[in-house]
């Protein structure tokens, strides 16, 4: 039996650059990456799969493009009209069907598949009793449940948002933000190392927080890297004109809405 498993690593605060919508949201100017990119930032990982090929017409010294990226990339750009960080967050995993709205974590749960958050806190998608729900405090401690339940969850969802980037962001260290996310790469490695071929990995943010301005939620464009163990080289994804477009490729990954909506996803181009 094929086991089906999709793996979501999300470093929420991490944008790469204004969206167009900024000026509404006080975020002209804004680029998390962009502003710590020279405060002793080292992601060769997050190269090697293609974080600077997402921003080809903006590159940065310290964030090159490759040219054969490990990983599918593009970027998103967020819908919904609200300052809040749980707002983008509900766009980007909110599904609606025939008859009514709801985290495809939900749908996943009621159709019986395994489903785990790990997260730094606790939120909406956690009310059905069937998913797996585990508050972590630091990063170091989601890497230690993300790895454990890479061991003992053959498939379903697993899915990770690391919590120290997304504090030192809030706290506006831009130097400690660099630091973090250094960290977070050495990870990352380790991660896509111990992948299956049955696996997909997504790298992402739900938010971006750039720690240079003094808001609490920069209007962004947003990652999205997609990994494939059965693909050699990436492509690109392009611009997704919404977040929904995950919530969209984990229904049409794991066959939730018995294929009656055709909503716009960027699975087939990565399989």
């Amino acid at each position: 039996m094929t086991h089906k498993r999709m793996i979501i690593l999300d470093i929420a605060s991490l944008g790469i650059g204004e969206a167009p919508d900024a000026n509404r949201f006080n975020s002209v100017g804004a680029d998390t990456l962009g502003h710590v990119a020279d405060k002793g930032l080292s992601v060769p990982n997050l190269i090697d799969l293609g974080l600077g090929n997402i921003r080809w017409d903006n590159e940065l010294a310290t964030v090159p493009q490759n040219d054969a990226p490990r990983a599918f990339f593009g970027k998103m750009v967020p819908n919904v009209a609200s300052y809040k960080g749980s707002a983008t967050y509900r766009e980007m995993f909110d599904y609606t069907t025939d008859a009514r709205t709801v985290s495809v974590m939900d749908l996943m749960a009621e159709q019986n598949m395994d489903v785990s958050i790990i997260s730094s806190f606790t939120n909406y998608l956690e009310k059905q009793d069937e998913i797996s729900t585990l508050q972590v405090p630091s990063d170091s401690k989601a890497f230690v449940e993300l790895s454990a339940k890479m061991r003992t969850q053959k498939d379903g969802l697993i899915y990770c948002q690391v919590p120290e980037v997304h504090i030192l962001a809030k706290a506006r260290n831009c130097f400690g933000y660099a630091e973090q996310l250094n960290k977070v790469d050495e990870t990352i490695g380790k991660i896509v190392e111990r992948l299956r071929d049955t696996d997909l990995l997504l790298i992402l943010s739900s938010e971006a927080i750039d720690p240079s301005m003094e808001i609490k939620i920069s209007r962004e464009y947003l990652p999205l890297l997609v990994f494939n163990p059965n693909q050699e080289v990436g492509k690109s994804l392009g611009i997704k004109r919404s977040l929904g477009a995950v919530g969209n490729a984990i229904a049409a990954y794991f066959d939730l809405d018995e294929g009656k909506q055709n909503k716009p996803n960027f699975i087939n181009e990565v399989l």
